[in-house]
């Protein structure tokens, strides 16, 4: 199968840069499309009324095609899958330059089993604004059968983090492994071309010091403000500790470790852990967090940790007390 593999790229790069007459021949029905979004699904089928890639080649390949017209608003990272039950579909990713001048289109992507175990095919690729081929075909001469088409579009998020009173907010915002400040300037952040959880949803999550955590499950690109709140007074289930000051430690690199856990028991929490720019979560099962961190400029660092439905928990170490234990106040306990 591999070398007819081979052979069905470079026929398809051949169709690219076709002379015209070929196309005349053909007849415009063989170039007629469906149009298709960045995140849709199209369940079709190739029952032989399609025109073959040999009303266009004029060659031996004697499969069916559809034609979708994918239009994308800004750059995106795409998946796109075939998958049918009753064909070995084959995927082609064109410019849109296809339909008008083949001589000057260009092959962007190709794909035949998306892995060893599969006859179904996926592409992933970084796409910038504008309009693009999808072409939906079979492996095999005079396949049929019925087949689903699928794009996933990447999700861009951004906008201004505040106070129910309007004040901006410096906050770290996290998204599908990615994450950023909301500090310069103040409240504003801007996360990119963000990928879908398995469900088709990503999981913003906010963190700021002095205000519950914010954790919302999202289906599209979103650029609006988010209002945070804050955590009031809150019971402490901490020892108090009175870092040293050596700024002669700035910069230095350290180990610290530990555990959240839940109030003053032994129940785990997951949490995400930040400390001097460097985070982690402690969600394992048994509330562990470790991080190879920074000191600032006094020598210390500040202990963050964010856990949904409690108080965050924010305390101040130096060197000498690298391994600590958070205990978390429920979001209950606290006096707004």
């Amino acid at each position: 199968m591999k070398s007819r593999f081979v052979f069905r790229v470079v026929k398809i790069i051949a169709a690219v840069i076709l002379v015209s007459d070929s196309l005349v021949a053909a007849g415009a029905g063989c170039l007629s499309t469906t149009p298709i979004g960045a995140n849709q699904t199209i369940t079709a089928s190739l029952d032989g009324t399609e025109c073959l890639v040999s009303d266009l080649m004029g060659d031996d390949d004697f499969t069916y095609y559809d034609l979708y017209l994918l239009t994308l608003s800004s750059a995106k990272t795409l998946t796109i899958t075939m998958k049918s039950n009753d064909l070995d579909t084959f995927l082609v990713l064109l410019t849109e330059e296809f339909l008008s001048n083949q001589v000057s289109s260009t092959l962007i992507a190709s794909n035949d089993d998306a892995n060893t175990s599969t006859s179904d095919s996926k592409l992933t690729v970084d796409l910038g604004p504008g309009n693009y081929i999808i072409v939906a075909n079979s492996f095999f001469d005079f396949e049929t059968g019925t087949y689903v088409l699928q794009t996933v579009g990447s999700v861009d998020l951004s906008g201004t983090i505040k106070t129910a009173d309007g004040t901006d907010i410096c906050a770290m915002v996290l998204a599908s492994g990615k994450y950023i400040f909301s500090c310069n300037p103040t409240g504003v952040f801007s996360l990119t071309r963000l990928p879908r959880e398995n469900d088709g949803t990503v999981k913003r999550q906010i963190y700021a010091d002095g205000f519950f955590p914010k954790i919302d499950s999202l289906t599209g690109s979103s650029n609006a403000a988010v209002v945070m709140t804050r955590s009031g007074a809150c019971p402490s289930y901490n020892a108090l500790y009175n870092p040293g000051f050596v700024p002669g430690s700035a910069g230095k690199r350290i180990n610290i470790a530990g555990k959240v856990l839940q109030q003053d028991s032994q129940t785990p929490v997951c949490a995400m852990v930040l400390a001097n720019g460097k985070h982690t979560f402690s969600c394992d099962g048994s509330g562990s967090y470790a991080l190879n961190i920074p000191l600032d400029n006094n020598g210390q660092f500040k202990l963050q940790v964010y856990a949904d439905g409690f108080a965050p928990t924010i305390q101040t170490f130096d060197e000498f007390k690298t391994t600590n234990n958070v205990r978390m106040a429920r979001a209950a306990e606290c006096q707004q």
